[in-house]
């Protein structure tokens, strides 16, 4: 079996050959990101299984690659929504996700919760401006003060909210279809509208699905309080980002921290100093209430690690036809 792994970087190499090494891969490792144009080089060399970060894929590329002789494709990251499920069962190629522990992430959504609590992104803008005035703009909320709305309570969620339990918070609301037993101790399920209307600031875990699509949009963000903030480390298209830089311009939301946007697309994972940015994204930057990083919640050593190993083992669970959770069915 052969492998060929995108995006190796030396944080995570040793643990790819390490991971290939035990499942009996022969690999071919790059930098470099996948492209049609690297695809269209693979044939010949007898690839099975392409390891990818979150790129949006085409019918022509999984086209070629069915050509080139691959059999699967799997994305080193949880979520899924990139991968065009119909295309790809169509053309016969195998599609598959990753995981990893939900630390990473978990605690990353708590940290721009609390800089959104202390308005960190006003207070950088401030100093970097050489105004060292303490002002009143600047006062923030300690999380004591503050209750907390967790939509999505999976793994990363749960994690969440045990984090958030530590700062000991005025209440920590959840909604959930599928409610976690474990939580209810200190946590209490209500529902969606009841935690927007409550919460200071709500954090989002929820899958991306045409379900959620835009979950967030104007008519919730109406209920919410003028104060509050939404953190997204989830995926960008569970908030309408138009209706959400309404809401902060015109006084009805507080701010955001978003580490996720719905035109993220072609634009996160590449260098882009010096070009042009999708309309919203320079409209929210631009901002004093809005924090804003790259799609990069999920960053760690820990998590580097960990979402290869999975990845790999997923391909070799795909080659030999063993049970597989992470297929995309």
């Amino acid at each position: 079996m052969k492998i060929k792994c995108y995006y190796d970087s030396p944080m995570t190499h040793d643990t790819m050959v390490q991971a290939c090494e035990e499942f009996g891969f022969e690999y071919v490792a790059t930098e470099g990101p996948a492209t049609m144009e690297d695809f269209k080089t693979l044939k010949g060399q007898d690839i099975d299984v392409i390891l990818v970060s979150v790129n949006p894929m085409s019918t022509e590329e999984y086209t070629v690659l069915k050509d080139a002789g691959v059999k699967h494709v799997v994305s080193m990251s949880v979520g899924f929504d990139h991968f065009d499920k119909a295309a790809a069962k169509e053309i016969g190629i195998g599609i598959h996700h990753s995981s990893y522990p939900p630390a990473t992430v978990a605690s990353y959504a708590v940290m721009l919760m609390l800089m959104s609590a202390r308005r960190y992104d006003s207070i950088e803008r401030a100093y970097k401006g050489r105004d060292f005035r303490v002002t009143d703009a600047l006062r923030g909320n300690d999380p004591s003060e503050l209750t907390f709305g967790v939509i999505g309570t999976g793994k990363i969620g749960a994690a969440v909210c045990n984090r958030l339990r530590g700062f000991e918070p005025k209440k920590i609301l959840c909604y959930d279809i599928y409610q976690n037993e474990s939580l209810k101790e200190f946590c209490e399920y209500v529902s969606l509208e009841e935690l927007l209307a409550q919460s200071d600031i709500v954090t989002l875990h929820a899958f991306a699905s045409p379900e959620n699509y835009h979950l967030i949009n104007a008519e919730r963000l109406a209920l919410m309080k003028p104060t509050a903030y939404i953190v997204n480390t989830a995926r960008g298209s569970l908030v309408d980002a138009e209706a959400l830089a309404d809401a902060i311009e015109n006084g009805k939301l507080g701010g955001a921290a978003l580490d996720v946007l719905e035109v993220e697309n072609g634009v996160y994972y590449c260098d882009k100093r010096g070009q042009e940015l999708p309309a919203i994204m320079k409209r929210l930057e631009e901002m004093p209430e809005v924090i804003m990083t790259q799609h990069m919640a999920f960053c760690s050593t820990l998590t580097g690690r960990a979402q290869i190993y999975e990845a790999i083992k997923t391909g070799y669970l795909a080659m030999t036809g063993q049970p597989n959770p992470n297929e995309v069915k």
